[in-house]
């Protein structure tokens, strides 16, 4: 546990992100409980404790390294969490944070919702549904701060997923790997549908990594058309 702390501590501080003790001990926490889970759920590709603390929690600390996005007071909707990733390491970053974790799994949910008790984390809930049902429910539709998906999919499908939840102005984040630019020209058409822009394009080198996050920042600049997201299954098999 010394030497995961150690590397917490010396991957947050290379980050610029502090944390008190307090969530240093929650965020290893969450480590011990996705790894232990992991071993029967297949939460995660990640095998080792090390490696979901560097290439999950530190990854997803790497949003903090945009100067556009303030997390602090904000209501931050994440789409297909999975084990909690990123939603879970940025809200202990930042206890202010309103977070909703959508995951379609509900051996998965289960999880989440255990987790987030053992954890201590209140303002939290955990949505067992489809992003493509949950986005037309007038209670969460383009109700969000800010929204994410990491691991989800290419980026024309993960927009229709995610900008529908954004209130306009909004913002939405992703963590991409080395065909983000790509991704990105690929995605114009989607971008357009959807109303809404590019905002930010920064690659985070990853500590302790020789590989490189690229967080691509989005806007949202007027509302969804009513149409999206296309029914369950849509956006994955005929991408925007």
């Amino acid at each position: 546990m010394d030497k995961l702390k150690n590397v917490l501590r010396e991957g947050r501080a290379l980050l610029g992100v502090s944390l008190s003790e307090e969530q240093e001990e929650r965020m290893l926490l969450f480590v011990h409980l996705l790894n232990e889970a992991n071993h029967f759920l297949n939460l995660t590709g990640f095998r080792t404790e090390e490696d979901i603390l560097v290439e999950g929690v530190l990854d997803s600390l790497t949003a903090f390294t945009l100067e556009d996005l303030v997390f602090v007071g904000k209501s931050l909707l994440d789409v297909g969490t999975g084990g909690g990733i990123p939603g879970i390491p940025l809200k202990i970053a930042c206890p202010s944070l309103k977070l909703t974790l959508v995951e379609a799994t509900a051996k998965k949910c289960h999880f989440l919702e255990t987790t987030l008790r053992a954890l201590g984390l209140e303002d939290v809930d955990v949505l067992c549904e489809r992003a493509e049902t949950l986005a037309h429910h007038p209670s969460l539709r383009e109700r969000f701060d800010l929204v994410t998906a990491r691991a989800l999919g290419g980026l024309r499908e993960i927009l229709e997923l995610t900008v529908p939840f954004l209130r306009c102005g909004g913002l939405a984040f992703y963590y991409k790997g080395r065909e983000a630019k790509k991704e990105v020209e690929e995605a114009q058409r989607a971008l357009e549908v959807l109303r809404c822009s590019i905002r930010t394009l920064r690659e985070v080198a990853i500590p302790f990594r020789p590989r490189k996050t690229t967080l691509v920042l989005i806007e949202k600049k007027a509302p969804t058309p009513l149409p999206y997201p296309r029914r369950p299954g849509i956006p994955k098999k005929r991408p925007l």
